[in-house]
């Protein structure tokens, strides 16, 4: 006798494949200006800033090499995880990138960035979390969550550096304004 189908699961999986969708098509349509403007001003990208990507990429395969092999068996809880982090990923990504004016000499502190400094990377933690409670990670997560926590860190601090540099004044307010740098409540 076959098991009967598990709403709660087909919903997670629709809604996670759903967020990635819309992850995907907002990524490709704000990289389109993004990418003119990089065209217009070339910059050098600083060791701290490779270092955390790799670690940030890493973590990615790190969640996908802990994957078993065979059918997924994610308990309820991670279901339910999933269907939240997912889509929340997604809107707040969407969110970031319709936040960003089309002038590249700006301090964005507006939509997103009013509540988190760097609110992307909270979006790509919370479908790197949707991802690892799908196929069951449990204390798989620790390493890919520590590897991408790092690398996130890196970069972070870097950009940091940068934004101080360019806007003196203005990011210094915009810090102690907007307290929190992506992850609510902790960092």
């Amino acid at each position: 006798m076959e098991a009967p189908i598990d709403p709660l699961k087909i919903a997670a999986y629709c809604g996670y494949l759903a967020a990635w969708l819309v992850f995907a098509i907002a990524a490709v349509a704000g990289a389109l200006p993004f990418l003119r403007r990089q065209s217009q001003q070339p910059t050098s990208i600083e060791a701290p800033v490779w270092i955390g990507t790799l670690l940030q990429a890493l973590a990615a395969f790190a969640v996908t090499k802990s994957m078993p092999a065979g059918p997924l068996h994610p308990r309820t809880f991670e279901l339910a995880g999933a269907l939240l982090l997912a889509p929340l990923g997604a809107a707040l990504f969407v969110w970031a990138l319709r936040s960003v004016p089309n002038d590249a000499d700006t301090l964005v502190s507006g939509g997103a960035y009013a509540l988190l400094r760097h609110p992307i990377y909270l979006a790509f933690f919370a479908l790197l979390l949707a991802t690892g409670l799908l196929i069951s990670g449990g204390t798989n997560l620790i390493l890919p969550v520590l590897l991408y926590l790092g690398g996130s860190e890196l970069r972070i601090a870097s950009e940091e550096r940068e934004l101080s540099r360019r806007f003196p004044e203005g990011y210094a307010r915009y810090r102690s304004r907007t307290r929190w740098r992506y992850l609510p409540g902790l960092r």
